[in-house]
């Protein structure tokens, strides 16, 4: 057990064998396993909420169960696996609401044959999973000769056919998120950091990195009310990336696009 929930944990640090307050490991332990579910569905109910979509019940358990977690709240563990159950009922039902909002904005996706590596000329790249910033990108760069590439988890963007139809989304650069570093230093144009995932950037490409919405890393530029018009500065103003071809790949359907 280690419990650093409250201002009374043992010696200001934590609570090893048992809670001050009187909790065991197995409320410990059933409260985090919440907290972690609720992360979860509040990613989910973002990314819907940004697309217009909401559902009460969900909003009204993500109150009900950070309520619960608080200390001296409640030490029933039935009713904690019970709050466990319905986050996970929760999840699958906000998990639907996002794929809804997805496909009634972007189309029913499918697997699509997507290249790899880049094409000759300026480029953009975009890591994280929020299809409407892709999509708000792709409308503001289309006509001004920028290839947007997808990076790590926005792959399955290539699936939906409002997406797709963008004959500048010119495919995926890089693998996944954990290579940002390397990938992205030796990309020579601006990147688009979305949503999380994001890297704290190397100094080398910490002046052409941007981000927005939920995303923000200290010392970079933070886009807002996605006018992505100074990365499109950025991405005009940097050295042409170079042609380079990479095996294709696939590109498979995720509700957490």
């Amino acid at each position: 057990m280690f419990c650093y929930q409250c201002e009374q944990t043992v010696g200001g640090t934590g609570c090893t064998k048992i809670g001050v307050c009187g909790k065991n490991e197995d409320i410990q332990s059933l409260q985090d396993t919440l907290i972690f579910g609720l992360k979860g569905i509040a990613a989910y109910a973002y990314h819907a909420r940004q697309l217009g979509q909401t559902d009460e019940q969900v909003d009204a358990f993500m109150h009900e169960a950070m309520f619960a977690t608080l200390t001296n709240v409640d030490f029933d563990m039935e009713r904690y696996l019970e709050l466990v159950l319905r986050a996970g009922e929760m999840n699958l039902r906000v998990m639907e609401m996002l794929n809804n909002a997805h496909t009634s904005t972007f189309g029913n996706p499918a697997p699509v044959t997507v290249p790899t590596g880049t094409k000759a000329g300026p480029g953009i790249v975009v890591t994280g999973h929020d299809l409407l910033d892709l999509y708000e990108l792709l409308k503001q760069t289309e006509g001004k000769g920028i290839n947007v590439y997808t990076h790590g988890e926005m792959l399955p963007a290539h699936g939906y056919p409002e997406l797709r139809k963008f004959k500048h989304l010119a495919g995926n650069y890089g693998t996944a998120w954990q290579n940002q570093k390397k990938e992205f230093d030796q990309f020579s144009g601006a990147i688009l950091v979305t949503t999380n995932c994001v890297m704290i950037p190397k100094d080398s490409y910490k002046d052409r990195i941007f981000t927005c919405g939920i995303a923000g890393v200290s010392g970079v530029k933070h886009i807002k009310n996605r006018d992505f018009s100074e990365v499109i500065e950025k991405a005009l103003s940097q050295r042409s990336e170079e042609r380079r071809v990479g095996k294709e790949c696939r590109s498979r359907w995720s509700p957490y696009d």
